[in-house]
């Protein structure tokens, strides 16, 4: 007998032979969910798990999915990261971030008069693509359906098209000169794709299929990467075959936190788990669960905590091959209370924010944190960066019905990456997220092979051993904002998802002296963080806005009920299978 199927939101039913879901802005189900982005996407991993296949294999679908909806935003040029909780009680991370090519380093830079800065959108700004390294990953450790079959809902909307919204019409316009001049071929006729086109892409489609026929090692190993390598040459590009062989998606298992009595599976290094945990014990000492959403006094206490974790991620989280930091003190619960004796109650934190940078190092070890403040260590030199990162990426949350969850993030760091166009797809340009130029002693250093930092953070909270919610963002900078606002909504509020993710969001950044905040707050909690607690405030009046991310959550109620939210800020949506 069919479950109960809710949707709360107009439905619409996709058949195809006798698949159907349910994709709508926010469903629930006991049925399987997926939370995406994009209704294409989400409704292709809904297929997967109708068929019977698992959130793993539903992941590997939508990821391929998003490539071809949201080009601009993900891909197979682009990488990520995900977190993989199993029914059985096994988890897996799998970092498929990009790495710096082998001849990419300041030197040649400096030789053709150039510095980061200046190439990230050339073919020069490409990394190492991951995405396809971690599908296989994936599909290796807990997939059930041939790749064939996962790879399939891609290549029928590349190559049978679908109608394009809003969101791919807009920044498509937002992008045009870049694109004009380095992927004509992807406008239509040289013009923007407008709102309701039927776009195809026959180009990708053939790719992906090739991928499917040859095997994904054709894209590091055999002719697609000698491809790539002839391209590069060709347009003076750094990445070559050697680097794209020597690349590999690594297997880990999640770092653990807590947080008022929920287990949180984060990223490990160099995406930004370790501040995610930092944030969220720092205001484990304060009785947020008192408060609500709107009031001015936890506005405050987690934007500044919100500072603290950013000021410290930038010294404390890099590529962990190639930096040995003390990102495990960082999010230690002894730390945590450093942090919260820096927070005052009754005003903001001084200017510059990195005067206020943590020595993390004692807690490595195991030091109390009286410990550690007694024995006044030397304070740690600053490594801030001037990284100005995108708002763009794709993040996509999945459960299925057996309790199997993925907390997936896929980018190529800003939107159309490097606007390198090859075969249907575009190369990121996550070279941007190194050091502009080379600093000593900073952590993001140009190093061939070194994966670059990132503020990415999917994550699955479980409760008891049970999934509770599947969370993730894009935004960029704002990403830790956004995570924290939602976490304390969630777990300190007491709020249902769907309220949690349409609720106004504010930011802490450790180089912004503003508090970003959304319109939808009360005013007198504005005024009384101007006011009274010294806040300059730069209020965004149009809500929602893309400037404060676009999580897809997933909660998983008590009875076993699934409820999927899609981002109001990019126009997502979920998708249930209809068994």
């Amino acid at each position: 007998m069919r479950k109960t199927v809710l949707v709360f939101a107009v439905v619409a039913l996709l058949f195809t032979g006798m698949i159907a879901t349910i994709t709508a802005p926010t469903v629930a189900s006991s049925n399987g969910m997926v939370a995406a982005v994009n209704n294409y996407a989400a409704e292709a991993g809904a297929k997967i798990l109708e068929m019977g296949g698992n959130a793993v294999d539903a992941a590997i679908a939508v990821s391929l999915a998003l490539g071809v909806v949201e080009p601009y935003a993900s891909g197979i040029g682009g990488e990520g990261y995900a977190v993989i909780t199993m029914a059985d009680g096994s988890k897996f991370a799998i970092d498929f971030r990009s790495t710096a090519p082998m001849l990419a380093t300041y030197e040649a830079l400096t030789e053709k008069g150039l510095r980061i800065g200046t190439i990230t959108r050339t073919p020069m700004g490409i990394c190492v693509p991951g995405v396809l390294a971690g599908i296989r990953e994936a599909w290796l450790l807990g997939a059930t359906l041939p790749f064939s079959v996962l790879a399939q809902p891609a290549i029928d909307l590349a190559r049978n098209g679908f109608l394009i919204d809003q969101t791919f019409s807009q920044t498509t316009a937002d992008n045009y000169e870049l694109l004009l001049k380095n992927a004509f071929e992807f406008l239509n006729e040289g013009f923007v794709w407008e709102t309701g086109t039927l776009y195809k892409n026959p180009e990708l489609a053939d790719t992906l299929e090739r991928i499917v026929e040859e095997g994904i090692d054709t894209f590091y190993f055999g002719s697609l990467a000698d491809e790539i390598e002839e391209f590069m040459i060709e347009t003076d590009g750094f990445m070559r075959k050697s680097d794209l062989e020597i690349y590999n998606a690594i297997i880990r298992e999640p770092l653990h936190g807590t947080y008022r009595g929920y287990d949180l599976f984060v990223p490990h290094p160099p995406v930004s788990g370790p501040q995610l945990l930092a944030v969220l014990n720092t205001l484990e000492n304060f009785n947020l669960p008192a408060m609500s959403w709107d009031d001015p006094l936890a506005i405050h206490i987690i934007q500044q905590a919100l500072i603290l974790g950013d000021v410290d991620r930038r010294t404390y989280i890099s590529d962990p091959d190639f930096h040995d930091l003390p990102y495990e003190g960082f999010m230690s619960k002894d730390y945590a209370k450093t942090r919260f004796m820096a927070i005052s109650m009754n005003k903001t934190l001084d200017y510059p924010y990195t005067n206020y940078l943590g020595d993390a190092y004692p807690f490595q070890e195991g030091a109390t944190y009286q410990e550690a403040l007694l024995a006044a260590v030397a304070e740690v030199a600053s490594n801030a960066s001037d990284i100005d990162e995108s708002p763009s990426t794709t993040h996509f949350s999945i459960v299925d019905k057996d309790g199997n969850a993925v907390a997936w993030t896929q980018t190529l760091s800003s939107f159309f990456g490097t606007t390198t166009y090859f075969k249907g797809f575009f190369f990121n340009n996550e070279m941007g997220n190194y050091a502009s130029s080379y600093r000593p002693g900073d952590v993001i250093n140009l190093t061939g092979g070194m994966r670059p930092r990132t503020t990415i953070c999917p994550t699955v909270i479980m409760k008891d051993g049970e999934v509770r919610w599947v969370v993730g963002t894009p935004g960029g900078a704002r990403i830790m904002s956004m995570m924290v606002n939602l976490v304390v909504e969630l777990i300190d509020f007491n709020l249902p998802v769907d309220k949690a993710i349409r609720l106004p969001k504010f930011t802490g950044m450790w180089n912004d002296t503003t508090l970003r905040i959304e319109a939808g707050y009360p005013e007198t909690t504005l005024n009384f963080l101007e006011k009274v607690l010294g806040h300059k405030l730069n209020i965004y009046n149009t809500y929602p806005d893309l400037y404060f991310g676009g999580p897809n959550i997933i909660a998983v109620e008590e009875n076993g009920m699934m409820i999927g939210a899609g981002s109001i800020r990019r126009g997502g949506f979920a998708s249930a299978p209809e068994f």
